[in-house]
């Protein structure tokens, strides 16, 4: 009995233990110093520096100014606790002019958040990113890679970002490029990045297999979205709005589950566009009118009725086709602005509300401020 006593009193200390032990939170300044001890009011000059002070789990927040380094992520956060890096205010800490890649998570790295850098002209990628990693609420343009690479992961998650103005190869250089398993990419805008918004592509024996791609605006890159799978397997794409003057969406090989989407382009061939035995199930998307329809409730049309393209304002309008338009199973668990959602009426990456149709801001061209994501005026429920 007294064993089990001893055994019971050391289970309660390590578990208690366990409590006890928190992320530490470490800062960083442009006017820092490494003889500071990291807070707020001593912050390090670095964000390299920091990342080779920190435990994995740790916090480091970059405090508003010009960083030209290349940072490297090279601390695993444990379970249910990732290694965060982080902007103390959205796209105020500037990661810029990297030799290399403006943030790396090194091989073999895991459990990280990136949240709310701003990563400018990288020598290579903006950010390149292992398996359950999230990059979320970042600016990433300018690159001369791609915009977010994530090779052979599984876990990914990329919300609410804006990449843009990526790659400067026509060829093989997009804002996101992606592949592995159970990758969720959602509530982007990705513009004007040198090939594909985005390509899930094939990396056997990884290739890309139960990926979502959902509420995210993709438009004037050179090319939408292309998704390369091995046959059998299947991805998802709903509720977005895909625009593109050459592909709007690409399918190469596998299953590509595709509803809910409005998909606007200048060639009837380039909308949905099959190699390799791909294979389309589609249905509920709204597709311009020369395009193929692919089930009983597309709907076909000349004008989509969104509210200002040339401003970057695609909320839809009153009189929008895409209004009521929706399959009613298939719901995000989110809205692309980030709230709840049970249902989705509406086609594409924003749901009809007044406040955004009457909006009159330009959020093009480039820097698009207030973001797209700014706007708890016009769209809180």
């Amino acid at each position: 009995m007294t064993g089990e006593i001893i055994r019971g009193l050391i289970l309660c200390i390590v578990i208690l233990g366990l409590q006890i032990v928190s992320a530490a939170e470490y800062f960083v300044s442009p006017s820092g110093s490494e003889v500071n001890d990291g807070t707020e009011q001593s912050p390090w000059p670095t964000i390299g520096f920091a990342m080779s002070q920190i435990r994995g789990g740790d916090v480091v927040t970059v405090l508003p100014g010009t960083y030209p380094e290349a940072v490297v992520i090279d601390v695993s956060g444990p379970a249910g606790q990732p290694t965060v890096l982080r902007s103390q205010h959205k796209w105020a800490a500037l990661i810029q002019n990297s030799p290399s890649h403006g943030i790396y998570v090194a091989d073999g790295i895991t459990n990280i958040l990136i949240d709310g850098l701003q990563v400018a002209a990288s020598a290579i990628d903006g950010v390149k990113i292992g398996s359950d990693a999230t990059v979320r609420n970042c600016w990433i343009h300018h690159s001369s890679g791609q915009g977010i690479t994530a090779i052979q992961t599984r876990g990914v998650l990329l919300e609410r970002n804006l990449i843009e103005l990526n790659g400067s190869d026509p060829v093989f250089d997009h804002g996101i490029y992606l592949s592995g398993t159970n990758n969720v990419v959602r509530s982007c805008v990705i513009r004007w990045n040198k090939c594909y918004g985005c390509q899930f592509y094939a990396d056997p024996p990884y290739s890309s297999a139960e990926c979502q791609f959902y509420n995210n605006l993709v438009y004037s890159n050179r090319n939408g979205l292309a998704v390369w799978s091995a046959a059998g397997q299947t991805n998802y794409i709903f509720n977005n709005t895909l625009a593109a003057g050459r592909f709007v969406l690409h399918a190469n090989g596998g299953v590509l589950c595709v509803s809910n989407n409005i998909l606007l382009g200048r060639s009837a061939r380039w909308i949905f566009s099959a190699e390799d035995g791909a294979e389309f199930r589609a249905d509920y998307n709204v597709i311009w009118a020369a395009g193929r329809r692919r089930g009983p409730h597309d709907v076909m049309v000349i004008d989509a009725g969104v509210v200002n393209p040339t401003n970057g304002l695609f909320w839809l309008a009153a009189a929008s086709p895409a209004r009521g338009a929706a399959a009613g199973g298939l719901a995000p668990p989110v809205d692309f602005f980030g709230y709840e959602q049970n249902q989705a009426l509406d086609v594409g990456a924003f749901g009809y509300r007044p406040g955004l149709a009457a909006d009159r801001r330009v959020l093009d061209p480039s820097p698009a401020m207030p973001d797209y994501w700014q706007t708890n005026v016009l769209t809180n429920p």
